[in-house]
């Protein structure tokens, strides 16, 4: 009989990693440069915006949202 663990989380990946795999499945798929990045945005958060966000940009984005949760960065 299977049993399933509720105890353990999966392992975590980081926010690039996984933004970033992401938008390889979306371009695979078939969307254009702007869409994946854009869509890959608005899953993290983040609101859209005229011409669409690149992925370069939401990497950045959420690289520095992590700066300001760990408190490296601030007011």
């Amino acid at each position: 009989m299977f049993e399933l663990n509720t105890q353990s989380a999966p392992p975590e990946r980081t926010a690039g990693q996984s933004a970033a795999a992401t938008y390889r499945r979306l371009r695979a798929a078939g969307l254009n440069p702007r869409e994946a990045g854009s869509l890959v945005g608005h899953l993290n958060g983040l609101s859209t915006v005229p011409g669409g966000w690149a992925i370069e940009e939401v990497e950045h984005l959420l690289f520095v949202r992590e700066l300001v949760r760990l408190g490296r960065i601030g007011s």
